[in-house]
C-alpha cells in the first residue's frame, strides 16, 4: 500500500523573540508585561498600566506591542490586530509590530494578508524572523522555491534559528530534495531539543524516500518520555499516524490493523487508523462496510489533513460502490497531492486493459476516464 506522506503539515510557528533589538532603550516596563509570562490575562493589564503611563511615542508603542502578542496568544485577534495597528501609528518603522501583525493574520487563516506584513516589516529591516515567517507563507502557497529562498535569508542572518532550519527542510522536500532535507530537521533539533514540529516534518521526509524503518525508529524516539516537554496533542496524534503509515509499508497485515485498532482507542477519529482498517475491507471486496467506516475522512470535521492515500482509499469506495464521478475526482485529488501514485495507477490501468499514453498523471486520468466509461465499478485501481 501506498502510504507516503505529503509535507503539508500543521505548523506551530514560534512566538516572536527579537522585539528588543528592534527598539531603543526605553523604561522597564511591570516585569510580566516586559518579560512576556505565561498569564496572558495578566500581561494585558499590566502593560495597559505600562502604556498609560508612557511619555513617548517608542515607550507606548512597546507596550502595545507586547500587549497585542499576548491577546493573539489567548486568540483575540481582533483585539490583537487593533491594538498591534495602534502601535504602527506610533511607530511604523517597528519590523517586529509588522511581523506580529502579520502573525495574527496567519492564525486568523489569512496567509495572504500574513505574507503581506511580512514583506513590509522586510521593507523595514533586514530581520530574519520576517523572512522565515515570510517562507512559512510561501510554503502555505506550495511556492517551494520562494519559501526555500526565504529560509536562506533567515539562515543567512542566523544559522543556529531552529525555525528557520525547520522551515528550510520542509521546503526541501517539496522541491523533492528531502536527503537534504534531512539535514536540516537534524540541525532544528540539535539547536531545540524536544522540537516536536521537526520531528513530526522529518518523519515527511523519511516517507519521501521509502525509508519506513527510519520512520518508525524516529517516531518512537519522538513518542518518548522526556524528549518533547509539553507535547502538543494534534502534532502526537499526527506523529503516531506517519508511524502507522510507515508500518504499513513492511509489515504483516495483521500487524498494522492491530497497530490501527490500538490507535483508534487513543484517538478514535484518527485518519491513519480509519484509512487501513478500509483498506483492509476493500481487500476483501466489501466496499459497502469500508464505506460506513470512512465517513470521517469525508467529512473530516476539524479540517484535518487529508493525504493521497485518503483520497486513494475512497476513490476506490467510489468506483467499488458505482460512484463513477465521484470516484474519478478523489483519484484526480490523489494524484494532485502526490504525483508518483501514477505509476501504480498506470499499471493497474494496463492490466484492467486500458494502457495510458504515458505514465504522466494527465495519461493516466484520461485513461481512467475510460476504464471508468466501460467498466464502471469494475474499475477499481487498488489491490
Amino acid at each position: 500500500m501506498n502510504c507516503r506522506f505529503s509535507a503539508k503539515v500543521l505548523m506551530h510557528r514560534p512566538l516572536s523573540l527579537a522585539i528588543a533589538l528592534l527598539l531603543p532603550a526605553l523604561p522597564a516596563l511591570s516585569e510580566s508585561c516586559e518579560d512576556r509570562g505565561l498569564d496572558y490575562v495578566a500581561r494585558i493589564a499590566l502593560c495597559d498600566e505600562a502604556f498609560a503611563i508612557a511619555e513617548t511615542d517608542d515607550a507606548a508603542a512597546y507596550a502595545l506591542s507586547l500587549k497585542g502578542e499576548a491577546e493573539r496568544m489567548l486568540g483575540e485577534l481582533d483585539a490583537a490586530a487593533a491594538t498591534l495597528t495602534q502601535a504602527l501609528e506610533l511607530t511604523p518603522a517597528n519590523a517586529w509590530v509588522w511581523v506580529e501583525l502579520g502573525n495574527v493574520r496567519y492564525d486568523e487563516g489569512d496567509v495572504a494578508g500574513a505574507l503581506a506584513h511580512y514583506s513590509a516589516a522586510l521593507a523595514v529591516e533586514d530581520y530574519s524572523e520576517a523572512w522565515a515567517n515570510r517562507a512559512e507563507a510561501w510554503w502555505d502557497f506550495r511556492m517551494a522555491q520562494n519559501c526555500s529562498d526565504d529560509a536562506d535569508q533567515a539562515l543567512r542572518l542566523d544559522a543556529n534559528y531552529a525555525y528557520a532550519n525547520e522551515i528550510k527542510a520542509r521546503c526541501l522536500i517539496d522541491l523533492d530534495r528531502a536527503e537534504e532535507a534531512l539535514g536540516y530537521f537534524d540541525t532544528a533539533i540539535a539547536l531545540a531539543p524536544g522540537y516536536q514540529n521537526a520531528y513530526r516534518n522529518k518523519l515527511a521526509a523519511l516517507s519521501a524516500l521509502g525509508r519506513y524503518e527510519e520512520v518508525v525508529a524516529v517516531a518512537d524516539l519522538a513518542l518518548s518520555p522526556g524528549t518533547v516537554e509539553n507535547p502538543n496533542p494534534a502534532i502526537e496524534e499526527d506523529i503516531y499516524a506517519r508511524r502507522l503509515a510507515a508500518l504499513a509499508e513492511y509489515m504483516p497485515p495483521d500487524v498494522v490493523r492491530a497497530e490501527a485498532a490500538a490507535l483508534l482507542q487513543r484517538y478514535p477519529e484518527n485518519l491513519a487508523a480509519l484509512n487501513v482498517q478500509a483498506r483492509a475491507l476493500l481487500a476483501e471486496a466489501k466496499f459497502s462496510e469500508a464505506d460506513s467506516l470512512t465517513q470521517p475522512l469525508r467529512e473530516n470535521p476539524g479540517d484535518r489533513l487529508m493525504l493521497a492515500v485518503y483520497f486513494d482509499t475512497l476513490a476506490q469506495i467510489d468506483a467499488g460502490l458505482g460512484r463513477l464521478d465521484a470516484a474519478y475526482s478523489n483519484y484526480e485529488t490523489a494524484l494532485s497531492l502526490d504525483p508518483g501514485l501514477s505509476k501504480g495507477y498506470a499499471t493497474k490501468l494496463s492490466s484492467l486493459g486500458f494502457l495510458p499514453l504515458s505514465n504522466s498523471p494527465a495519461g493516466v486520468m484520461t485513461a481512467l476516464q475510460r476504464c471508468l466509461s466501460v467498466k464502471k465499478a469494475g474499475c477499481v485501481l487498488g489491490g
